[in-house]
């Protein structure tokens, strides 16, 4: 059978964690600023995000609320400006400490059912039976796509674009990833595959599922909605339980959290401070700066890392001509220290790596010394001005520590008039070496040859 006459249906259920310093009903830390896994477990909590009894939760955090409304602005959905009432989703497990969560109910050509926010609950451990309520109580952000992609790699391709788009607007917190509940349906009631939390676990538990429910029906069972876990060791989904509808979940109007809105003028305010998105930026880098499309593409997935570009074009630099001191020198140096723009302790400064640019293009400098300088940009640039002997060394500085190099290195020299050509490489790295990359590649060379003769 053609891969066209199956009726697969996918929709997604994305969660991310939004980039709050406090959680949503309480004054408690979220502890964005840093790995959770160093918290010990319960330091991040109070009588409100662990459910005690005669706790009421505070008025919801007026960031989380804004950065729902900017992500309702990415996806392009209309933003509700009526009464906003909080309900109770039931279900009883160890990991929510109340028995209840509060919720508050087109991208890429996908449409979206819903965006809306809710409070994340605590974390269980099944094998202890511990709990740590660190996490209870974190905005969470939910998006419902309707059931419209058919395989894997749309799901994949759309994922990655809206990842893109929302680290745009700063929106998740970094380094938290994506959980995304999956559904899928063949000839049958739909299943939910739980808590996926990588692209890859993602695409391999839609091909096993979709191939799973076809040749289930090719032995005529008919598929149940339940939900189901993929389990990575075994490559296969496992069921966990029959599925929820809404009414196992008992949804009722929160007594403890009054009606709010949305106004307008929040909106506006939200709409004024818009960063372009990835679409626009590719289009001003194509048209304005005349980047080549693969430069482009990587530069438009990291906003810091094309934010630096354009200020870095700002200064009159001939980015044509310059590019790789950004997409390949500059993410060297940061990929080596294991470090992004993004980061609180990196500063580097547009006009601090021009200043570099202007003296390796005036010959002042050379470029390997250009380099060797920028792997100390980080975590903080600083002005070519303030270095001193980084210029770059006259003919007979060089001709001088060409005839030092060979006095040192005469079975290398041997060697290179044997034949052996890539004997001089090593003769000129020795060069560049005692310069501290101040004297000129090509000069080397030549000085190098003229002496031996």
């Amino acid at each position: 059978m053609k891969e066209k006459e199956f009726p697969i249906k996918i929709g997604l259920e994305v969660h991310g964690y939004l980039d709050t310093a406090e959680k949503l009903f309480c004054m408690c830390r979220t502890g964005k600023d840093h790995d959770e896994k160093e918290d010990l477990p319960n330091s991040r909590i109070c009588p409100i995000c662990t459910g005690q009894p005669g706790s009421k939760p505070m008025s919801p955090n007026g960031s989380a609320v804004k950065k729902l409304v900017e992500i309702a602005l990415v996806l392009g959905s209309k933003v509700h400006q009526g009464d906003l009432i909080w309900q109770r989703k039931h279900y009883s497990w160890a990991d929510l400490p109340k028995g209840y969560q509060s919720t508050i109910s087109g991208f890429k050509g996908i449409n979206i059912t819903e965006a809306h926010l809710e409070e994340d609950p605590a974390q269980w451990n099944p094998q202890t039976g511990k709990v740590n309520y660190n996490r209870s109580g974190l905005s969470l952000i939910e998006i419902v796509t309707e059931p419209e992609f058919s395989k894997g790699d749309e799901v994949i391709s759309w994922l990655k674009a809206l990842i893109l788009s929302l680290s745009y607007i700063k929106a998740l917190r970094r380094n938290a990833g994506i959980k995304v509940d999956v559904n899928v349906s063949t000839y049958g009631e739909r299943v939910e595959m739980k808590n996926l939390n990588s692209l890859e676990k993602i695409r391999k538990a839609i091909e096993y599922e979709i191939l799973r429910q076809l040749e289930n029906h090719d032995k005529g069972i008919i598929q149940q909605r339940e939900t189901l876990t993929y389990d990575e060791s075994l490559g296969k989904t496992v069921k966990m339980r029959e599925k929820e509808g809404a009414s196992d979940y008992r949804f009722i109007t929160d007594p403890d959290l009054p009606v709010f809105k949305i106004d307008k003028s929040l909106i506006n305010q939200v709409k004024k401070n818009f960063p372009e998105m990835p679409e626009e930026k590719l289009d001003k880098l194509l048209k304005k700066f005349n980047v080549d499309n693969k430069n482009a593409e990587i530069l438009t997935k990291n906003l810091e890392l094309v934010e630096f570009f354009e200020g870095l074009a700002g200064f009159g630099i001939d980015m044509g001509e310059n590019m790789s001191w950004v997409t390949i020198e500059l993410l060297r140096v940061l990929n080596y220290n294991k470090k992004t723009l993004a980061d609180a302790d990196v500063e580097i400064i547009p006009i601090h790596l021009a200043e570099l640019i202007k003296l390796v293009e005036s010959g002042k400098i050379t470029v390997l010394k250009g380099k060797q300088i920028m792997n100390d940009f980080v975590p903080k640039s600083f002005s070519i001005k303030e270095k001193d002997d980084v210029e770059k060394i006259s003919k007979d500085a060089v001709l001088n520590l060409c005839r030092q190099v060979i006095e040192d290195n005469f079975h290398v020299v041997e060697d290179y008039k044997s034949g052996k050509t890539a004997s001089l490489n090593y003769l000129i790295g020795q060069v560049m070496n005692l310069s501290e990359r101040r004297a000129d590649f090509k000069v080397a060379s030549e000085c190098l040859k003229k002496i031996i003769g």
